[in-house]
């Protein structure tokens, strides 16, 4: 669908009372849109994988993970209960989990597990294990929890008496983005009490315009170019917010947290994307790093310093 139309549609539903609501229950419940997200925590998952096998060795299997928005699939705890032979925690702010996506689910596992468990090196049998445990289940949070996976409507459960302090990997894939300055700090500050000492983050985070997934006629930079009142006319909703942090800025908010970064680009600006001039974006975004302009997606590995 044209960015614009479906920007149109997004906004006539938001000036509803409950609009935002609405929408997503629209699109998630009714609709079912979120088929697709089962098969993107697949492909994302090998990274977070290697990232807990090059930061934890041999420990790694033991470290409890923490699934950070895990979105109306069950598919990242699936994931979860092949490469973690701990408890595992799945979190998500707007409650999207529906059971209309478990067979997706539990299809997207049967095709891509085995080779997800044999990366993670997991025990013998842990994919059929995982596979037959789910098989009789009907609702989501009955399947999450036959394979040792809780799930939390509310980022807080990762600091209750359970999990506080216990985490070994929170990761996420194109979610964090979507919170504001001040939700991104106090996130953080609750993904440093949920870790263990020497805990990690494992944050996949998409700085592209998000128009650009629809439209490729456009620069994949071009929100940069709005000044805030703009942006704001046009984005700042519950659907469309983004906060505009290119890589820089987020390593600037892990350091202060208490985190050690590494910042690895996962998707470049390249010649065949739409360019951009320095002086076509706002005044706040002119003085950005070459490497900022130049990783449109970044995967951030922080570590938790004792």
């Amino acid at each position: 669908m044209n960015w614009k139309l479906k920007s149109a549609i997004r906004h006539s539903i938001l000036a509803l009372p409950g609009g935002a609501g609405l929408y997503r229950h629209l699109t998630t419940r009714v609709l079912g849109t979120q088929h697709g997200m089962a098969t993107k925590w697949f492909r994302v998952f090998p990274a977070h994988v290697k990232v807990l096998q090059e930061k934890l060795g041999d420990q790694a299997r033991g470290a409890p993970l923490w699934c950070f928005d895990s979105g109306a699939t069950p598919a990242a705890g699936f994931a979860s209960a092949l490469v973690s032979d701990e408890p595992g925690l799945l979190t998500d702010r707007f409650d999207r989990l529906a059971d209309l996506y478990l067979e997706t689910g539990r299809k997207i596992l049967a095709e891509k597990g085995r080779g997800l468990a044999d990366l993670s090196e997991a025990p013998a049998g842990r994919f059929d294990e995982v596979c037959a445990t789910l098989a009789p289940h009907k609702h989501c949070p009955d399947a999450l929890a036959a394979v040792r996976m809780s799930y939390s409507a509310n980022h807080a459960a990762a600091v209750s008496e359970t999990w506080r302090g216990r985490i070994g990997l929170v990761y996420s894939a194109g979610t964090f983005e979507h919170y504001t300055p001040e939700q991104v700090d106090a996130e953080l500050a609750r993904m440093r009490d949920a870790l263990r000492p020497g805990g990690i983050l494992s944050h996949v985070m998409d700085h592209r315009d998000h128009r650009w997934h629809a439209d490729k006629s456009i620069s994949p930079l071009l929100h940069l170019t709005l000044d805030d009142d703009d942006y704001a006319k046009q984005f700042a909703n519950p659907l469309d917010y983004h906060n505009r942090w290119m890589m820089g800025e987020w390593i600037r908010a892990l350091e202060a947290h208490g985190f050690d970064v590494e910042a690895r680009t996962v998707i470049p600006m390249t010649p065949d994307l739409v360019p951009l001039a320095r002086d076509r974006f706002a005044p706040r975004f002119r003085d950005l790093s070459e490497d900022d302009l130049q990783s449109l997606v970044t995967h951030f590995v922080a570590i938790k310093r004792d």
